[in-house]
């Protein structure tokens, strides 16, 4: 029961918190304006939960989430096209598009200030790695899909794709990052619908 009663507690004091420094840290100069990671080399491909010295430094302008689900019906109502939608992120403006197959966009909703600048610091200075798997090396075949794309210097980055059981192929967000910017995209792609803009 007390620990039910500390962790409500602690909640609400982080999100009193939030709500209190959102409006103070919205336009200031000292809030993140680009969003910038970095990618590794082509040759010299860190592994997944490492850093590398040899990587470019890339813009993200868009995070992409696929498979999205939610008020399916009337979506389909909407979109000539039955099928997969994903949201398109706006790193720079929080503007959420739902997106068809056909690239049309179903609903625009939008990220509010907090969380916004949430996925700004969540993003910036960070690395993405890719796992590095030896050539010899037999694996079964099994396909693990991306649970996001950053759109990074006009290149589609899939994070968490895995060609094989060995994970050939895959790029994440190197270290802890990967684990909270996958909670952050878990949270999003569940409500998304709650989110309007102002």
């Amino acid at each position: 029961m007390n620990r039910g009663l500390a962790i409500v507690g602690g909640l609400c004091l982080v999100l009193g918190f939030q709500n209190c420094t959102q409006s103070s840290l919205s336009g200031e100069d000292g809030a993140v304006a680009d969003v910038s990671v970095s990618l590794p080399s082509s040759s010299n491909s860190p592994s997944v939960g490492s850093a590398d010295m040899s990587s470019t430094t890339a813009k993200v302008t868009y995070v992409e989430i696929p498979n999205v689900a939610g008020d399916v019906e009337s979506l389909q109502k909407s979109s000539s096209q039955n099928g997969d939608y994903r949201l398109v992120v706006s790193t720079q403006t929080g503007v959420i598009q739902l997106m068809d197959e056909s690239n049309e966009s179903l609903q625009t909703r939008c990220l509010d200030a907090g969380s916004l600048r949430e996925l700004k610091t969540i993003l910036s200075g960070s690395s993405v790695c890719a796992k590095s798997v030896p050539d010899d090396v037999m694996c079964a075949m099994r396909y693990k899909p991306s649970y996001a794309a950053l759109y990074a210097n006009e290149n589609r980055i899939k994070l968490g794709e895995e060609q094989d059981s060995c994970g050939r192929g895959q790029k994440d967000l190197c270290g802890g990052v990967a684990t909270v910017f996958q909670a952050y995209i878990d949270h999003l792609r569940l409500h998304w619908t709650e989110m309007n803009c102002e």
